[in-house]
């Protein structure tokens, strides 16, 4: 719908607001919580404040519920904890988030399931021999006034025309391009007073998004973790996000005149300063009583700190496990952004490598391992691997690259012949790379290959460890 032209003077603005047919609608929004469980309690007592003073309030997610905290992706039903505190708040709406296939289609099903909300997405098209359940794509409601509130879901597709997830638990679905495929559903807005993008693309494809499809009135975004403390408004359309781990509820606040949108504001609530709903903190803190999980495993003599650090020990883990030469390890794969001085626990593994990726060896010459290693920077046009066995270095010239040169580990060129090198799974499915299909999968997961690391080598110490170099040279 179009929105009115909204005059800044003052005298016209409460004239608008003083009609009796001003409808307030508040949409209450989080995106990538990856099963941060601990500020649900704080959730609950602003969704409760809200519905206690305005009429229309609605709880929405922008997808990546899953994937992050071992007290809810090791749970003996994975991610039902999530759900059930969802259903408590409750959620009135998600979309899907890349995460959300982290368990599999099954228990993906069994969850949706148990949600006492929808979930949708207009991209996603199940095929016949697909285990998940076919997602509407859109979820329309209204007002006690009548106002017709419609919301579309969009999810993120990479390309290798698979969200950011295993794509061997994606099987027999079809995803399609949401920048391309999102004008099937123009007419969708005739339908509604607000038409909304419940979207997980990130930040910069809402952006693309508002730009190249102005059909939104609102884009709530996900996926990029992006903090946007008063929304941006983007070729009038207002484009949210409210950054991740349940830090912030982001809480928009529209109203009408005549079912025209006549004001809007977004701000951002921080969770961690909010008062806790009871109930809530002891369902929470049932969970988190896993003593499993504080098992101590090892130590750190130094904080593990960044990619870097806890990359070269992931990849150390592999080598070491494996027998291989060379060990890959993908950065999106690592989830965590340090490993603390003292004791470490066996939850700390687990955050630090959620997904249970298993890995696949190869023998690759030279040539090879450049291409993995040039295949993996053209992904975000960055360096994206660590390594284990060899140094990179990488000469770069305006963000493409230009030259590898691999070194063993005396600081000499890299000689010519086949070396045994590991990656993960994920990595062996999503990257396509032909030579990858040729792989033999260990079997071996990867949380448990680093615990056992960490067992035999503690105390670690890997302060300052570096393997990729970058000389980047702008012109």
């Amino acid at each position: 719908m179009k929105k009115l032209i909204i005059i800044p003077f003052v005298f016209i603005f409460f004239s608008v607001f003083a009609q009796n047919d001003t409808t307030e609608i508040i949409i209450l929004h989080t995106n990538d919580m990856h099963s941060k469980i601990d500020n649900f309690d704080k959730l609950k007592t602003v969704v409760d404040t809200y519905k206690s003073k305005y009429k229309n309030v609605y709880l929405f997610s922008a997808g990546d519920l899953f994937t992050g905290n071992p007290v809810v992706d090791q749970y003996k039903y994975p991610g039902y904890p999530m759900i059930q505190l969802m259903n408590k708040m409750p959620y009135d709406l998600s979309c899907f988030g890349n995460h959300e296939f982290d368990y599999g289609q099954a228990t993906l099903n069994k969850r949706i399931k148990q949600a006492k909300f929808p979930f949708i997405c207009a991209n996603i098209e199940t095929e016949p021999h697909a285990v998940l359940k076919q997602p509407d794509a859109y979820y329309k409601f209204t007002a006690k006034d009548g106002t017709v509130i419609g919301i579309l879901g969009l999810l993120q597709v990479g390309k290798n025309g698979f969200p950011a997830s295993s794509p061997l638990k994606m099987k027999n679905i079809i995803f399609h391009n949401p920048l391309s495929y999102v004008e099937k559903y123009k007419s969708y807005k005739d339908s509604s007073d607000i038409f909304i993008c419940l979207s997980h693309l990130g930040y910069e494809d809402d952006i693309k998004l508002a730009d190249n499809f102005p059909y939104f009135d609102v884009i709530i975004g996900g996926h990029s973790h992006t903090v946007l403390k008063k929304g941006v408004h983007k070729n009038n359309t207002f484009i949210l996000q409210a950054g991740s781990y349940l830090k912030y509820c982001g809480v928009l606040n529209l109203k009408l005149v005549n079912h025209k949108i006549v004001y809007e504001k977004d701000s951002l609530i921080n969770l961690y300063k909010q008062d806790k709903d009871p109930e809530i903190s002891k369902i929470i803190k049932a969970y988190d009583n896993n003593p499993g999980l504080n098992i101590v495993i090892g130590t750190a003599a130094k904080s593990l700190m960044g990619k870097n650090e806890l990359g070269s020990m992931m990849t150390d883990a592999m080598r070491d496990t494996l027998k291989v030469d060379i060990a890959f390890q993908n950065n999106g794969g690592i989830r965590i952004h340090e490993i603390p001085k003292g004791n470490i626990i066996v939850k700390q593994v687990f955050e630090l490598s959620p997904f249970g990726n298993t890995f696949v060896t190869y023998k690759m010459c030279p040539v090879k391992i450049k291409k993995l290693i040039k295949y993996a920077y053209s992904i975000h046009n960055q360096p994206t691997l660590q390594v284990s066995g060899i140094t990179i270095e990488m000469k770069i010239e305006n963000k493409k690259l230009k030259k590898i040169i691999l070194k063993d580990k005396n600081g000499k060129k890299l000689p010519f012949k086949f070396y045994t090198v590991a990656i993960n799974d994920y990595m062996a499915n999503a990257y396509t790379l032909k030579f990858l299909k040729n792989g033999k999968n260990t079997g071996l997961l990867d949380a448990d290959v680093t615990e056992n690391y960490i067992k035999k080598h503690s105390p670690l110490n890997y302060k300052g460890v570096k393997r990729i170099f970058v000389n980047e040279v702008k012109k």
